[in-house]
């Protein structure tokens, strides 16, 4: 059933055109990605679908009665309330049930204690109400909030924190958790995933695989696209392109295309070429003549490919300044707190010409403030950095502070370079900062603008040992891509903050873990890093007491129990559609059998008529039997996914 159809939708702002003749489908259960150069117009659809814009043409149909919840890129302003009471939200007709419940209950009390009166209507009542509030889920509540909160990273304490005094990505993930709980049919999300740890991703990415919600979702996160959806929009040049299959697949897909559109594009215009070359070189005879104008009738019929268009993407490359000694940079016994908040403390590590160094941990771990104590914009507490001899550090802030956001873009650049006029537009053009782009105020750019401004600063200056701070922040997935070929080519070191698995997966060689003030090294590439997390594999080197080993041992049985549980959902769900399928055609053979029983040109004949009465009803006893199955899984799978929205 379709849940959701667009239909030639187009939107435009002022005098330039967004979206242009866009149509899609989602039926019921879809999960879908919707990717697109930073300013395609992604956002705005899902604005036009939630219904928060109006489109300029086109239509929106939904199914009747279709609940949409929508997940905004940037928090919008909300009323002061603590986590808990946003949280409840969702429930808000149970929890008032469940106030009923309980003021019965002393009323039932009360009366039974005094005599008075008879308390069959309030047994009655309460019974009614209490069997309601079980059955809707409501001593599921508290559980459904916990699982919820905890794996978007938020404290059992910060349940009680007012949520005004949240920070901007908080807020996103408070909204993020508010509407996974209301459980809508439909749900748009606009970049979930920022401000998720790598706990808060991989939680995420299992809540969304077992949820029965229809989902659109725009997303820079190309390994969460990988693991959540089975087909892939991507829009290009105002218009939709539809593949099936996750990111990677369709990257497969798209590159084929396009190779292959080129390919037809480049043989037509060899043709045309040649047959007007023939055409002008055609003699003066009348066979020749007639040829001629066979070839020019052929030309003037032909329907010609558009060329098609060019990828925009930015060339980046960074200045490099030679080789630096073994030794690149060591921690010893390094510290830092902030008061009494301690952020880490006796960290030892060395890091080696050549290594490209993935450094992760939960947010809020210290990784930011170790990459600026390492490019000396942050004094350790205790302990000290060395950088090994010739060692030459360029930074990249996560949040772009270098930026000066009273400069325009080129004022920026020239500030900060030796660059004439001349050469630092050219510089800003291979960003695509082009005409009168450069003269934007910086605080006026978008995040995606920032960042591509920070990495042509960046390429500026020379260097051996690059640390960057989440540089694909706001970056489109051309633009990701870029970057990642660039630094696949880096002959430095590198020192890397990210997020973006699938950035990481193929450059790195270690990575090391800031956790509760610890740091543990991984030696391997990211995706065997990843690999050992999910199997809770405990790196060489890692050690702890009884306790520990317990709890983790206690994880791993948790994590084998979730992978199991998973497995079965996948053979349900799998095995529903495929009964679905046959009932379908059971149904069709019924009929079909039905139809020629009712044919009177069949009466004549005893024998045919006796045959056609044992096919329908052997028909009708293969449908039975299907339907009867197809109730067993659908209980089967209900129960499933009950216990992963109240476990997992």
């Amino acid at each position: 059933m379709s849940l959701l159809i667009l239909s030639e939708i187009g939107k435009s702002f002022g005098a330039q055109e967004v979206l242009e003749n866009i149509s899609l489908q989602l039926q019921a259960g879809d999960k879908a990605g919707l990717i697109g150069p930073n300013g395609a117009g992604k956002s705005t659809l899902l604005q036009i679908i939630a219904g928060l814009l109006e489109p300029d043409s086109g239509t929106v149909s939904l199914a009747r009665g279709t609940r949409v919840g929508y997940l905004p890129q940037e928090p919008g302003r909300e009323a002061r309330g603590t986590l808990r009471s946003r949280l409840e939200r969702p429930f808000r007709r149970l929890l008032e049930l469940k106030e009923k419940i309980a003021s019965l209950e002393q009323e039932i009390a009360s009366r039974a204690r005094s005599g008075a009166g008879d308390l069959d209507s309030l047994l009655a009542r309460y019974g009614d109400f209490a069997r309601r509030f079980e059955d809707e889920g409501g001593y599921l509540i508290e559980s459904r909030i916990s699982t919820v909160a905890a794996g978007l990273g938020f404290s059992p304490e910060e349940l009680n924190r007012d949520t005004a005094h949240f920070s901007g990505g908080e807020k996103t993930r408070a909204n993020l958790a508010e509407l996974l709980l209301r459980d809508p049919d439909l749900l748009l999300l606009d970049e979930p995933t920022n401000y998720l740890d790598f706990e808060g991703l991989a939680w995420l990415e299992k809540y969304l695989a077992v949820s029965r919600s229809t989902m659109l979702i725009v997303s820079h996160d190309r390994y969460f696209l990988d693991r959540v959806v089975s087909q892939i929009f991507a829009l290009e040049g105002r218009r939709l392109y539809s593949y099936r299959g996750n990111y990677s697949a369709y990257r497969d897909k798209h590159a084929a295309a396009r190779e292959s559109l080129e390919r037809a594009y480049r043989e037509q215009q060899k043709l045309i070429e040649q047959t007007g070359k023939l055409i002008r070189e055609s003699k003066a005879d009348r066979r020749s003549k007639r040829q001629a104008r066979s070839r020019q009738k052929m030309l003037e019929k032909m329907d010609l490919l558009e060329k098609p268009p060019e990828e925009e993407k930015f060339h980046l490359n960074f200045d490099y300044a030679g080789r630096s000694g073994r030794q690149v940079v060591v921690f010893e016994e390094l510290s830092k707190s902030f008061g009494n908040n301690i952020l880490f403390s006796g960290l030892n590590l060395e890091i080696r010409w050549g290594d490209r160094v993935a450094l992760v941990g939960p947010n809020g771990s210290g990784k930011s403030t170790l990459l600026k104590m390492v490019a000396g914009e942050e004094q350790p507490s205790r302990g000290r950095i060395r950088l090994g001899p010739a060692v030459s550090v360029v930074y990249f802030a996560q949040e772009q502070e270098q930026l000066d956001p009273g400069r325009t873009v080129l004022e920026e650049i020239t500030a900060n370079s030796h660059l004439d006029l001349k050469q630092a537009r050219n510089h800003l053009g291979r960003y695509l900062f082009r005409g009168d782009d450069v003269f934007k105020k910086v605080a006026s750019l978008s995040g995606g603008e920032k960042s591509r401004l920070a990495l042509a600063r960046l390429a500026l200056s020379s260097g051996n040992c690059l640390l960057m701070d989440e540089p694909t922040s706001h970056l489109d997935l051309p633009a990701l891509e870029e970057l990642e070929a660039v630094l696949h080519g880096y002959p430095g070191t590198l020192i890397i903050v990210s997020h973006d698995r699938y950035f990481l997966k193929n450059l790195v060689n270690r990575v090391c873990e800031l956790r509760r003030g610890r740091l543990e090294i991984f030696n391997g590439s990211f995706q065997e890093y990843l690999e050992s997390k999910e199997s809770e594999t405990v790196p060489v080197g890692r050690s702890g007491s009884e306790g520990e080993l317990d709890r983790k041992r206690q994880a791993q049985a948790e994590q084998r129990r979730r992978r199991e549980h998973e497995r079965r959902l996948r053979q349900l769900r799998e095995e529903q559609q495929r009964l679905e399928e046959e009932i379908h055609a059971a149904e069709a053979l019924v009929a079909r059998h039905e139809k020629l029983l009712s044919n009177p040109e069949e009466y004549g004949d005893f024998n045919r008529l006796r045959e056609l009465g044992d096919n329908l009803a052997a028909a009708k006893e293969r449908l039975a039997e299907l339907l009867q199955r197809w109730e067993e899984v659908s209980s089967q799978l209900e129960q499933l996914e009950a216990d992963s929205q109240s476990h997992f």
